[in-house]
């Protein structure tokens, strides 16, 4: 929040210095970035519920111990979080939804894995990424499909697929990563 805070205040305070926007426009801005956060804050708060609720029946704790059988070690435990996340971006088609979700049990792996906070957030955005950049009905490709439509251009989300170098690059260098990476927490 205060992040936010001091950036809507720095770029009130650069426009009106520079004089590229003028007050009422500058409002304007700020009221639709306000408008913007509302949905964002709506999800998360009707995710942090849904999250309770998976919680308190038990739905975490047996995730949890999937993952456990299948991953024992320290890239393991990495290689969880980033199934765990990619899991959970396929079900809801949503970065920050899956990331939030998968939030609770990434931070019990970690613990358990002896995998750095930092580590795991950069797993969780990763591969969150990586997954929602090739759903097919993922928005980013529902855009696409969109935006070829409006072109003129008639293709499908499997027309599009190979041509997504970006995401399998990504995840390309984030198994090695994983994989050959040593050990830093």
């Amino acid at each position: 929040f205060l992040v936010l805070l001091a950036g809507t205040v720095s770029a009130a305070a650069i426009s009106l210095v520079t004089g590229t926007t003028g007050g009422m426009a500058m409002l304007s801005s700020i009221g639709s970035g306000i408008s913007g956060m509302y949905e964002t804050i709506l999800v998360t708060v009707l995710v942090s519920a849904l999250c309770g609720l998976i919680r308190d029946y038990g739905g975490f704790a047996w995730l949890l111990q999937m993952i456990r059988r299948l991953c024992r070690t320290h890239k393991g435990g990495q290689a969880g979080i980033a199934l765990l996340v990619g899991a959970m971006d396929v079900a809801t088609a949503n970065n920050t939804v899956a990331i939030v979700m998968a939030g609770p049990i990434a931070r019990e792996m970690s613990q358990e894995y002896g995998i750095s906070p930092r580590r795991t957030a950069s797993l969780l955005d990763t591969f969150s990424c990586i997954f929602q950049g090739i759903l097919p009905y993922g928005a980013q490709m529902l855009l696409a499909i969109s935006a070829a439509s409006a072109a003129g251009f008639a293709v499908s989300a499997s027309q599009i697929i190979p041509y997504l170098f970006y995401p399998f690059c990504l995840c390309a260098a984030s198994v090695v990563y994983i994989v050959a990476g040593k050990r830093a927490g």
